[in-house]
């Protein structure tokens, strides 16, 4: 993933301002759902949830039933 390079990520940091695109936001959920043997519902899908890296975290975090604590830990 090309955002992917930019190393340390914070809450706030915008997925936009890190290379993700609209497709970015196609290949990125198509991950999510595949890392985490997950499906996003259709309400999580919109500007908001992929505003930020805490956003998007938050809406995961619900899902995975995990705390949403920034930085998240390593799942693998």
């Amino acid at each position: 993933m090309p955002y992917a390079d930019a190393g340390d990520f914070s809450a706030s940091d915008e997925l936009a301002g890190l290379g993700l695109d609209s497709m970015g936001v196609v290949r990125l959920l198509g991950d999510i759902e595949d890392r985490y043997d997950i499906e996003l519902p259709d309400d999580l899908l919109n500007e908001e949830t992929f505003d930020t890296v805490g956003s998007l975290w938050q809406a995961l975090s619900a899902l995975l039933n995990v705390h949403a604590h920034w930085p998240p830990r390593n799942r693998r």
